[in-house]
């Protein structure tokens, strides 16, 4: 086993873009970075971060700083002009002295840049500022807690599956955290960049991983090029998600580092012919064409094997989508290629790299979505997000494949939680199962909101389904509240509903509602009396059991009938949700009216896994996901959701249960 194992997120980065590029640095080949990086050769991106922005964050983390007391009289104005406000301080005391100190190192492109950089980097300022309300108000007591004292070198180890560690390490530019909605922001100023900024990107996750095992909070990305005007801009959600390639970037790492050969190859072939080393490249770390890394896109376990027939079909599909989508974006002078594409039950997930150093970025991309709709004849405007490496694209496909219940229980046996209070929600692109654990602490209450059409009712009676099918026998009980009357109708028989019947009237379900809040105190009498702290630990030294009770209401929004009604719900969702997981009951809220009127700011505080149907409007999603997440209203209906809160945000599709597939002792006379 090797020892000593150290990488820098800059090697990282390096080997990101080719690990033989890595390989040849660590051989002593100094400028082996520099390969297929754009712009100057001049690494203005640490000076500006060194004079100019770090200097302000510097400035305001020191409490004698005098440019702190002047960035404290910016913000008790209010967010009213903020942003022109603090534009003002950071040119006068920040970019005109940089600029007078360092210009002869720049071209007039170059400063005009500079200046559109910077004027970015206060938007990105001004913007999360103005959303730390308590910062406005008190600047001199919470500057300390938002502007961070500039880090050391993070460092920290990586175990690989057989016990070898990889040291890791880095420096950020600049992080910012608002204590008011524990969320943070770190900065990465770079002077040019890669062909592919996927590089950049990998260096600066690396950054957020640090900063997420160091203090528990992953922050969100914005990394700013000094020589372009398209700055990277990645949410928290989107980070958490692209942190999920990181473990491979290591084991590649790996391999360079103990010099396993052959060495994997770059990931962009066009790097080759542009690289200094290529023609020593096969001698020096393995032939090039036997190093071919193999697909790591994994197996779509959704479906038995096709007919060569109809597999031909989804390939010619997939082929004809991408080549209409690659078209339609060349139209629009926008330079990107195919990296492939994934087909699923519902939807292809066509996958495409950009070309940054021609101007492509993804907010243009996102900006040719109507025109993508109309020149693919879509029915629904496709979904485009930021995934780990490249953008997707979702298309619906023209014929949908259903996916049952039963097989995708069959398909995740293997990851299946071992807890009495789990359930199956739903299969993801690459055909992995998301199971709800509602026992975990993070799902232990669920918002479900869609539109008519959405398969809103399909996935409650899968959810029931499901629990009953993944319970042991007797331990799980129902409160299904269903004001439509016709949601639950094949389970209504069900022997281990609650009060012995589906609940349909206002009247019957607010009675329930104050039993089930009666009950959660008795058990916490009960677990206080055992010297317990939770359900598990009163089952484990006692004969009778606590079931496991979970209370599903249908359609919130039917249940308001009245303001005293409306109290009297929120207070049984505040108590039920604040308390219960620890006794074992749980709530399950849906709606087709995701308004603001409906689902108020009580609900969404406490109910935290959040999943979204398809919406009528961006306002809707967000409403239910979350300021920000608003792509809800593209899906397609009967099953195709988005699941986030508590959790990163992913596209899944819910399976179709029914009654059949419990047995007849389930069920009463």
């Amino acid at each position: 086993m090797s020892m000593d194992l150290k990488a820098t997120a800059t090697d990282l980065r390096l080997c990101q873009r080719c690990p033989r590029l890595l390989a040849y640095q660590k051989n002593g080949e100094t400028y082996a970075w520099l390969v297929g990086i754009g712009g100057g050769v001049v690494n203005y991106g640490s000076l500006f971060h060194d004079h100019m922005a770090g200097k302000f964050h510097k400035d305001a983390a020191n409490p004698k700083s005098p440019c702190r007391q002047e960035l404290m009289e910016v913000l008790r104005g209010g967010t009213s002009d903020l942003k022109t406000r603090l534009d003002a301080l950071v040119r006068r005391r920040y970019f005109d002295p940089f600029l007078a100190a360092q210009s002869v190192k720049f071209k007039a492109d170059q400063l005009m840049a500079l200046a559109k950089a910077t004027g970015f980097w206060v938007e990105c300022l001004a913007d999360f500022l103005s959303g730390i309300p308590s910062l406005l108000d008190f600047p001199e007591k919470r500057m300390g807690a938002v502007f961070l004292p500039p880090a050391n070198i993070l460092s920290l180890s990586y175990t690989y599956s057989d016990g070898q560690t990889l040291s890791v390490g880095g420096k950020y530019d600049c992080l910012l955290f608002n204590p008011d909605a524990a969320r943070a922001v770190v900065f990465e100023f770079k002077g040019f960049k890669a062909t592919n900024s996927t590089v950049d990107l990998a260096q600066t996750l690396i950054y957020a991983w640090l900063i997420e095992k160091t203090t528990g909070v992953i922050p969100a990305v914005k990394l700013i090029y000094l020589e372009d005007d398209a700055p990277i801009d990645v949410s928290s959600d989107g980070v958490k998600t692209m942190m999920d390639n990181l473990p491979h970037l290591f084991t590649v790492a790996r391999q360079v580092l103990e010099k396993r050969l052959p060495l994997p190859v770059a990931s962009d072939s066009s790097l080759c012919p542009k690289c200094p080393y290529d023609e020593k490249c096969d001698q020096d770390w393995g032939n090039r064409q036997a190093a071919q890394t193999p697909s790591t896109e994994p197996k779509i376990p959704y479906r038995n094997v096709s007919p060569l027939e109809e597999q031909k079909a989804e390939q010619d599909e997939g082929e004809e989508r991408m080549a209409q989508l690659l078209e339609t974006l060349r139209h629009h002078r926008l330079a990107v290629e195919s990296m492939g594409y994934v087909i699923g039950p519902s939807f292809i997930r066509l996958k495409i790299n950009l070309d940054m150093s021609k101007g492509t970025t993804v907010r243009k991309i996102e900006n040719t979505v109507k025109d993508l709709q109309v020149a693919l004849a879509l029915p629904t405007m496709p979904m485009i997000a930021v995934q780990s490496g490249y953008v997707s694209v979702d298309v619906p496909r023209k014929v949908r494949q259903p996916l049952s219940l039963a097989d995708m229980m069959k398909m995740a046996d293997a990851t299946r939680p071992q807890s009495k209070a789990a359930f199956p929600l739903g299969l993801d692109i690459d055909g992995k199962v998301l199971w709800v654990d509602l026992a975990e602490p993070i799902m232990t209450s669920i918002l479900i909101g869609g539109t008519s059409g959405s398969g809103k009712s399909v996935l409650l009676r899968s959810i029931v389904v499901g629990l009953i099918l993944c319970s042991p026998p007797e331990s799980v009980s129902f409160t299904l509240i269903d004001p439509k009357r016709v949601t639950f109708t094949d389970l209504k028989k069900l022997r281990c509903l609650e009060e012995g019947k589906l609940l349909l009237d206002t009247e019957d379900a607010m009675a329930a509602l104050s039993a089930t809040v009666e009950e959660m105190e008795r058990r916490y009498v009960l677990m206080e009396n055992a010297g317990v702290s939770d359900i598990a630990g009163y089952n484990a030294q006692r004969a009778e059991i606590l079931k496991r009770r979970v209370v599903i209401i249908d359609e919130y929004a039917d249940m308001i009938v009245s303001s005293q009604t409306r109290a009297d719900l929120e207070l049984f969702v505040q108590r039920i949700c604040q308390k219960g997981r620890a006794a074992g009951i749980h709530l399950i809220l849906a709606t087709q009216r995701p308004d603001a009127k409906v689902v108020t700011g009580v609900i969404k505080a406490n109910l935290q896994l959040r999943v979204a149907l398809k919406v009528t409007s961006q306002s809707n999603s967000q409403i239910i996901l979350g300021e920000g997440v608003g792509q809800a209203q593209y899906l397609l209906g009967h099953g195709d959701l988005l699941v986030g809160g508590s959790v990163h945000v992913q596209r899944l599709q819910a399976p179709l249960a029914s009654a059949d597939m419990l047995g007849p002792e389930m069920f009463g006379s």
